[in-house]
């Protein structure tokens, strides 16, 4: 966490703590405080609507407030231009007003913006000689989500609005867009904690990048009744833990924020699940195999490609994502929903909102030079180029993703989520090693510059692993490693046993009376003498074919393989296959080795022979020092 000075404070405002940087958006869809009409009886169509701001000041000033009905709770802005608030109306409506009631922090320049999808947005009013105060304004247009957009502010201060009012008839006529372009990947985005990037302005109609739906993801259940925890346990050094995930495949595709649009992206770095592409979804998540050390942890990570000209230089080896306690209260956090999704950072992000962001650590770094906002000139050879990102930990337990991508998330503030974000979760950070030094002048992102990091994460973690973890490591104020083991407290023990599984979930299966056959090399029976001293080797570089087989001598039920390696010497890619009778098998798995331990899980068959095919090519050769397998407890 990074300590910001407080900003002074303007006179007549809440005695509430001074927040320095913005925090992530705001969403909630709750009403409250009096109704209050404008003209007779005519409610806004904005009234108690969702809504999405750019920023906003301290956990009393969320956007929810200007939608309230209530002219005693606002909105407010951090100090920056620009920022916006928008809202979704929930269809369609032809629209002939907006009524803006201005705090003393007005808008001199500002737009109102309307949208059909979420993405495109097309200008309806502009002004430079904004005066605040009650301000109605004739519009004329059609569109579901409406935003007004700051670009200069009256004031040192903010902007900021008791009451965001929009007035017309829906329009049942025209069919709901989806949204939704978000801040992974077009200039319509959020910026987390800082001012907005400039959204897209389209004055004609264009074809959004859609899926269906209104973009809004719903919790089912979802986490209601939650008060954000302003507990103070005994103080722990470190609550956190491990998730050692390697890079599978890099390709234009973002299945959050272009969803089932295959090449639509900047080219992204995939780490983790092997099958991520433009067509995930939580199911085929699950259903995947992934190249994190826990074979239960099968989210999606991912982040814009480096390239050094035009090569694509991928980070080598399990890369350290840390899962952490962003809240003071670290028994508070608890595990992710399954199918939470969100974006970190933003492509479109100017250097000083990229500086500013609550996520940012310390920049690039290389050798001895850090909080580099862009890429270094230089790194010194044979080093490499580091960067550290940090995730919102507060969740509106009620959104598994919201049109923008970001909404439903938020940083915590003075360590205490907001309260239309009240449920702690793990705070994801980020520490990527990418392989390039010397000179830096080639080098760039997919996306942007070195300014434009941003990551996505799709959460499909196995529960029982995960909440192991969270339980174990961050409940626990523990400096975990990925199977949960801290080595500065040995006397707290595991969270996950040697295979990275919950202890009690998996059987070995006797190896009495085992043979093993090989397609070349040395003597296979040193895969299955319990010993660590001896191994198998193919005595040739690895090649596309070489096999394994094992008689297990009795049929048994096998849900997990476990090999072990000698060094680098592990399967740059596999497939198993498993069988009763020697004669007809069944594949039941094929992905690829990462490092020495190779822990393969399966749906449980029963099998009397397994069978493992090198589908990789290396220079090394193939070695299993152990093989065990394993059935179901």
């Amino acid at each position: 966490m990074r300590l910001r000075l407080p900003i002074p404070r303007r006179r007549n405002r809440w005695l509430v703590p001074a927040v320095a940087a913005g925090l992530a958006l705001s969403l909630s869809w709750a009403v409250s405080g009096p109704l209050r009409l404008t003209g007779a009886a005519e409610v806004p169509l904005s009234q108690g609507k969702p809504v999405i701001a750019s920023s906003i000041e301290g956990a009393h000033w969320s956007g929810t407030a200007a939608v309230d009905g209530d002219n005693t709770t606002r909105w407010s802005s951090v100090f920056a231009d620009p920022q916006y608030l928008q809202v979704d109306l929930g269809a369609p409506a032809d629209l002939d007003r907006v009524v803006l009631d201005w705090e003393a922090a007005y808008a001199t320049s500002f737009q109102i913006m309307v949208s059909i999808d979420g993405s495109d947005f097309t200008p309806v009013y502009t002004t430079t000689t904004g005066a605040g105060g009650n301000d109605t304004i004739a519009v004329t247009g059609t569109g579901r989500y409406v935003r007004v957009y700051g670009t200069k502010r009256a004031t040192a201060y903010g902007y900021s609005l008791f009451e965001f009012q929009v007035y017309g008839t829906f329009n049942t006529a025209t069919s709901s867009a989806s949204p939704t372009a978000s801040a992974s990947a077009t200039p319509s985005s959020v910026v987390s904690a800082s001012a907005s990037a400039t959204p897209t302005v389209s004055t004609t109609a264009s074809a959004p990048a859609t899926t269906g739906g209104s973009g809004y993801v719903m919790a089912d259940p979802p986490v209601t009744g939650v008060t954000p925890s302003t507990a103070n346990p005994p103080h722990r050094y470190f609550h956190e833990f491990q998730a050692n995930c390697a890079v599978s495949h890099h390709q234009p595709d973002d299945p959050i924020v272009f969803p089932n649009l295959p090449g639509a992206s900047h080219d992204h770095t995939f780490m983790g699940n092997v099958t991520t592409n433009a067509a995930t979804t939580e199911d085929s998540l699950r259903a995947g195999d992934t190249l994190c050390k826990v074979p239960g942890d099968k989210s999606g990570y991912w982040m814009p490609t480096l390239l050094d000209g035009d090569q694509a230089e991928l980070p080598v080896g399990p890369q350290t994502i840390y899962y952490k306690t962003g809240v003071n209260d670290y028994t508070s956090v608890r595990p992710f929903p399954l199918g939470l999704r969100f974006v970190v950072g933003s492509p479109t992000a100017t250097p000083g909102q990229f500086a500013a962001a609550p996520g940012y650590v310390a920049g690039w770094e290389c050798g001895e030079s850090y909080h580099n906002i862009d890429f270094p000139a230089s790194c010194p050879a044979g080093q490499e180029l580091n960067i550290r990102m940090q995730a919102p930990s507060c969740w509106d337990g009620i959104h598994l993703d919201t049109p923008d991508h970001k909404s439903h998330m938020a940083y915590p503030v003075d360590d205490v989520c907001p309260a239309d974000h009240p449920v702690a979760v793990p705070m994801i950070e980020f520490k990527m090693a990418f392989p390039v030094s010397g000179d830096m002048s080639n080098v760039k992102l997919a996306s942007g510059r070195g300014y434009s990091f941003h990551y996505d994460f799709y959460n499909a973690w196995d529960p029982a692993p995960l909440a192991a973890m969270v339980t174990h490591c961050i409940n626990g104020g523990l400096q975990c490693d990925a199977r949960g083991y801290d080595e500065t407290n040995p006397q707290n023990g595991v969270a996950l046993d040697d295979n990275y599984q919950v202890p009690g979930t998996k059987t070995e299966i006797s190896r009495t009376g085992w043979t093993a056959t090989a397609s070349t090399g040395g003597d296979p029976a040193n895969m299955i003498d319990a010993s660590t001293d001896t191994r198998w080797t193919s005595g040739v570089s690895m090649a596309n074919g070489q096999s394994i087989t094992v008689d297990l001598k009795a049929a048994h039920p096998v849900s997990m393989i476990n090999l072990l390696a000698a060094g680098n010497d592990y399967p740059r890619g596999y497939t198993v296959a498993l069988s009763t009778d020697g004669q007809t098998w069944t594949t039941v798995d094929s992905s690829e080795g990462f490092m020495a331990q190779t822990v393969i899980t399966f749906a449980q068959h029963t099998a009397r022979y397994l069978k493992i095919t090198q589908t990789g090519t290396a220079s090394n050769w193939w070695s299993v020092a152990d093989l065990t397998a394993y059935s179901d407890s």
